[in-house]
């Protein structure tokens, strides 16, 4: 599948290298929760495993219920979006989500 960002009247847009980071970051949120339940004795690395997960889950806040599992689902699993709404709703969502990640990690 291919990770497209709309670019005409977009005011979501990020940097390619950014949106590719920010869409890599939610595809190792499953990895990452289990990875900050593991983590007993490196404190540091606790704090930045919890900074990642804690602005993945603010963001998917942004988006409504009904949204949430169609677009994460294409992020994680490439699959296709629910027949729930229109294909140009869920990218939407999937631009605000990973567009509120950026800024919940002050990279914009």
């Amino acid at each position: 599948m291919r990770n497209y960002q709309k670019k005409r009247k977009n005011p979501h847009k990020l940097p390619h290298n950014l949106y590719m980071r920010m869409l890599y970051l939610v595809k190792d949120y499953e990895r990452l929760k289990e990875e900050q339940g593991e983590i007993t004795d490196d404190f540091k690395k606790l704090i930045a495993v919890s900074r990642e997960t804690t602005a993945v889950e603010e963001a998917l806040n942004i988006i409504p219920k009904e949204y949430r599992k169609g677009v994460m689902d294409n992020i994680c699993y490439e699959s296709r979006y629910p027949y729930t709404a229109h294909r140009n709703t869920y990218s939407y969502w999937r631009i605000r989500l990973l567009n509120g990640i950026a800024k919940n990690l002050d990279l914009i």
